[in-house]
């Protein structure tokens, strides 16, 4: 009786062990994120990098992003790649940890520990690791995009307003290369509002980051500026002043050729000048897309205070709907100090255009 009395506890005791073990696979099916400040975010960490932690958490449909710095210690529910600051790469299960540090269950290295700040990287099996991006930014390839609007509309008044677009990067490790053309015209009640056409190329060398050099052009006419041709190029060095995975800003600083061809009826003299050419530039990506700004002052050399363009655009694109379709929304503003007879100095845009990715 006894022996059987021992093989029924035994079997509970077993089948307990189970439950438990069943039980506590099915509660610990999240990753944890513990902070500084005892804040605990249960969820899914997608990633590391720049020392920002990026986790689905259970309360929210988006993800956030965490800095490093503010996060005690995380455990994962899932095995996942980790890269340490001194380039050590370990896959595995982390471990609820104490303190600042946390504990790695790999199949090779067994436990491993290491402090929260010292992880670099983290990101999941499938995706790629960070020298697989690197070698992907290594690798030469073109992006081409075209943009297109088209609005019109008759009764009370009748107005049309219509613009084509085409642009190309050529995106090395160090480099980029961006070639544009682009077409705006706009007319009410017959009259032209709106008739300009750019076309030119900007080049950025980062190879001796932050420092970099650049070179750019932008050619074309302006009918309602009464200007039949416009040129401006450019050389000069920068500064990467902010360099992160999602959003970098650029100083650049250099010479300029500036060249106006006006009509016989503009009442002002072609322009033709040696400038400065003082340029910043942001670019910050999200999730749902990417914000942009730019401002450009070119004052010349000989009368900055007189003979002087500014100009400043900033928009937002949204992610590319199935990687193909974008819209982009935005304004810019151009300051010309020396204009034709009867224009104004500053021309304020807002648009709305459909963004085409090419394959």
């Amino acid at each position: 009786m006894r022996n059987l009395s021992d093989r029924k506890c035994s079997a509970l005791a077993s089948l307990s062990a189970a439950f438990l073990f069943l039980a506590g696979t099915v509660v610990a099916q999240a990753d944890e994120v513990r902070l500084n400040d005892g804040s605990l975010i249960r969820g899914k960490i997608n990633r590391v990098s720049d020392n920002l932690m990026t986790v689905s958490p259970s309360f929210a449909k988006k993800p956030i992003e965490v800095k490093m710095s503010e996060i005690e210690n995380f455990a994962t529910d899932d095995p996942v790649y980790l890269m340490m600051n001194t380039d050590a790469t370990f896959f595995g299960t982390v471990l609820p940890g104490f303190g600042d540090t946390i504990s790695i269950s790999s199949p090779l290295h067994g436990i491993s520990s290491a402090g929260t700040t010292d992880v670099s990287y983290l990101w999941r099996h499938g995706e790629d690791s960070p020298a697989d991006l690197r070698v992907k930014k290594k690798e030469r390839h073109w992006n081409f995009f075209c943009e297109a609007g088209l609005t019109g509309k008759t009764g009370t008044t009748d107005s049309f307003t219509g613009l084509l677009g085409f642009s190309a990067d050529n995106v090395g490790e160090v480099d980029k290369l961006n070639l544009f053309a682009r077409l705006r015209y706009s007319e009410v009640e017959g009259k032209s509002s709106e008739d300009n056409f750019h076309i030119g190329a900007d080049y950025n060398d980062y190879k001796y980051k932050p420092l970099l050099w650049y070179t750019r052009t932008d050619n074309g006419y302006d009918k309602i500026q009464k200007q039949n041709f416009f040129s401006t190029s450019a050389i000069g060095l920068g500064y990467r002043i902010l360099d992160l995975e999602k959003d970098t800003l650029d100083f650049r600083l250099g010479g300029a050729f500036r060249y106006e061809a006006y009509e016989k009826d503009a009442g002002i003299d072609d322009v033709s000048t040696l400038a400065a050419d003082v340029e910043l530039n942001n670019e910050f990506r999200c999730d749902f897309g990417k914000i942009v700004s730019k401002i450009n002052y070119s004052p010349s050399l000989s009368n900055p205070q007189a003979n002087y363009t500014l100009f400043h655009e900033t928009y937002m694109e949204t992610a590319y709907y199935a990687d193909i379709v974008g819209i982009r929304f935005g304004m810019y503003n151009n300051y010309n100090s020396i204009v034709a007879k009867g224009n104004k100095n500053l021309d304020t845009t807002v648009y709305v255009k459909l963004v085409f990715k090419l394959k």
